[in-house]
């Protein structure tokens, strides 16, 4: 190719063959140049016919993907950003779809000598076959965004995600990529803005800059998901000790006293009986069947034991290896 290529996209991926599919096609209509960039799909082990799908897709952009056993997420998205050629980096979850200015924002957004890291909005919409859940964590993260989007609005450590985030090429190759002791799901992403605002990148949010974000986790999966968040927190305090105030881990004391009298009777319990998470879990997938009133305040209760399940067996397990954070000074024990 002999054009220049200024910016590459990195869209991490994990058996989602249909989202990366989507997102394919919405990169196919940008009204950045195709000539001017590429697409890269890091697949994390994917079965699902993804490679071939990839392999089979006709873009009028330069496409190409990079093939790994599963590693996790932050490995997934290193494997593609190595290989990346582009003046600035997009990375793109596979459940997003690009709006047509999207790239061409992100590549204006980056001058040559700057030194900022933009995080686009990602808009949840829910659609009537999307699992009941789907509803709760799009109005969550949708207040989440209208926050940021206030002019007024400082950016802190638990505002950062990386799912739809661009930087400069030589920039993020300065700080260094995602850190890979990340393996299960959510806080790499933290973990990298640490190190990207210490090296003095400026993190900014554009509510202009849109890509949709298709959300299809159904209770279980999210569940999943919240019990990996309370273990790789702990790792991320492990490794940065000075970011425990600004994360949720320094919160376990807040909410009314019957809220967590409920939660640590729970997570007692759950050191007891192991199955607790699973028949808390088919408890609330029963609620949602039934379509109990006021089933939100169910998701935010059960979800906030699920991550305080996790982050607690990491603290365990550091207690008993001796290493990384084994307490936490603004709980009680439980």
């Amino acid at each position: 190719m002999t054009a220049m290529l200024y910016v590459s996209v990195i869209i991490p991926t994990y058996n989602r063959r249909d989202s990366v599919e989507r997102a394919l096609r919405a990169l196919a209509h940008q009204t950045l140049a195709p000539e001017t960039y590429e697409v890269i799909v890091s697949i994390d082990g994917s079965q699902d016919g993804t490679r071939e799908m990839v392999a089979d897709f006709s873009a009028p952009y330069q496409l190409g993907s990079v093939w790994q056993s599963n590693q996790g997420r932050a490995a997934a998205c290193n494997a593609g950003l190595r290989i990346a050629q582009g003046e600035v980096l997009v990375i793109l979850d596979d459940d997003m779809e690009p709006a047509a200015d999207c790239l061409e924002r992100h590549w204006r957004a980056h001058p040559i000598g700057s030194r900022f890291g933009m995080m686009g909005a990602v808009p949840m919409y829910c659609e009537n076959t999307d699992p009941p859940v789907a509803a709760y964590v799009a109005a969550k993260f949708n207040r989440h965004l209208a926050n940021l989007a206030r002019s007024n609005h400082q950016l802190t450590l638990r505002d950062f995600y990386s799912g739809h985030f661009s930087i400069r090429r030589d920039v993020l190759m300065e700080v260094g990529l995602f850190d890979e002791t990340f393996r299960i799901y959510g806080n790499e992403d933290l973990e990298l803005s640490l190190r990207l605002t210490r090296s003095g990148v400026t993190l900014r949010y554009s509510s202009e800059t849109l890509a949709h974000q298709h959300y299809a986790k159904d209770f279980a999966g999210l569940a999943r998901d919240t019990i990996a968040k309370g273990w790789t927190a702990v790792l991320l305090a492990s490794k940065h000790p000075e970011a425990l105030p600004d994360l949720q881990l320094s919160a376990y004391e807040q909410g009314s006293w019957r809220w967590r009298l409920a939660r640590t009777g729970l997570l007692t319990l759950s050191r007891w009986w192991s199955s607790t998470p699973d028949i808390v879990i088919a408890l609330v997938q029963w609620f949602e069947q039934l379509q109990v009133k006021r089933l939100h305040l169910y998701y935010r209760f059960v979800l906030d034991y699920l991550y305080w399940l996790g982050a607690q067996t990491a603290l365990r397990e550091n207690q008993r290896s001796g290493h990384g954070l084994t307490a936490l000074v603004s709980r009680r024990e439980t």
